[in-house]
C-alpha cells in the first residue's frame, strides 16, 4: 500500500526528516497506492456529501466548520482499509524508521483522528495538540507524531487551507502545505504549533478533506504535558 519508493528510502527520508524547520516534519506526494487513493477520494467526497459526522469540532474563533469522524467502522471501504494500514506492522516499520522512535505504536480508537473535513468558511487556529492519554499525574502514554494524508482530488491554490507550520516562539509560519490527493505530512508534534487559520475560500459544495493518525510511545515528553489542544494568542498558546 505505501509507495515502494518511500519504504526502500526511509533512511535517507529519516535524515531530511530531522533536517527540516520549524521542527521535524516531512512531505511525502504519491504516498499510497494510487488506485487506492482514487477510490478513497470519491469515498470521501461522497460521505461529506450524505453521512452527518459524529462530531463537529466547533471551538469558537479557533475552529470552525470542521467535522470528523473518529470510528473507523462507520467509514466506506478504502478509508477504512487506510486507517487499519497505518496502525499494522508494515507501516509502523517505516514510521519508526523514518523518525528514529522505535517503540512507536498506533491509535486502534483513532481518539481525535480519524476521518475531518472542514467547509467552505472553516478553519482550524494555529494550535499545540493534546500530548497524552490518560491521568496528567500518570499519563498512560504520550502522543509523539501525526500524519495526515489529504483526499482532495481537486483544490485550487486560491482556495486556501494550506496546513501551516509555525516555530515553537509563535513568530511566523515557515509552511503552508496545500491540501494535494495522496499527499502527506508526518511530523513531530512536540513544540510544533500548526493549523490551517485563514478561512476556506473554496466553493460551497467543496470542502477539505484529509485522514488524520496519532502515534504513542511510553517515552515522557520533553515539554509540557497538553490534556487538550492550546491555541495561539498572539505569542502565548492558551
Amino acid at each position: 500500500m505505501l509507495n515502494p519508493f518511500l519504504s526502500i528510502n526511509a533512511d535517507r527520508i529519516s535524515q531530511q526528516y530531522y533536517n527540516k524547520q520549524p521542527f521535524p516534519h516531512i512531505v511525502l506526494d504519491d504516498f499510497l497506492d494510487p488506485t487506492l487513493m482514487r477510490q478513497a477520494a470519491a469515498e470521501a467526497r461522497i460521505f461529506t456529501d450524505r453521512y452527518r459526522p459524529d462530531w463537529s469540532g466547533d471551538e469558537g474563533e479557533h475552529q470552525m466548520q470542521k467535522f470528523g469522524v473518529e470510528n473507523a467502522d462507520e467509514l466506506p471501504p478504502a478509508l477504512r482499509l487506510i486507517s487499519l494500514y497505518v496502525n499494522g506492522k508494515e507501516f509502523l516499520t517505516f514510521l519508526r524508521k523514518v523518525t528514529g522512535m522505535f517503540s512507536l505504536v498506533g491509535d486502534c480508537d483513532y481518539t481525535g483522528g480519524g476521518f475531518h473535513f472542514t467547509k467552505r468558511g472553516g478553519k482550524l487556529g494555529v494550535h499545540h495538540d493534546f500530548n497524552f492519554k490518560g491521568s496528567p499525574d500518570n499519563p498512560e502514554t504520550y502522543r509523539k507524531c501525526n500524519l495526515i494524508i489529504f483526499l482532495n482530488d481537486k483544490w485550487e491554490d486560491a482556495w486556501g487551507g494550506g496546513l501551516e507550520l509555525w516555530d515553537k516562539s509563535l513568530t511566523k509560519s515557515h509552511h503552508s502545505i496545500l491540501p494535494r490527493l495522496n499527499r502527506a505530512v508526518l511530523f513531530n508534534i512536540e513544540d510544533a504549533p500548526h493549523g490551517h487559520p485563514d478561512p476556506l475560500n473554496c466553493p460551497v459544495n467543496e470542502c477539505r478533506r484529509s485522514l488524520a493518525y496519532y502515534f504513542y510511545d511510553n517515552i515522557p515528553v520533553s515539554n509540557r504535558l497538553y490534556y487538550r489542544a492550546h491555541w495561539k494568542h498572539g505569542k502565548e498558546l492558551l
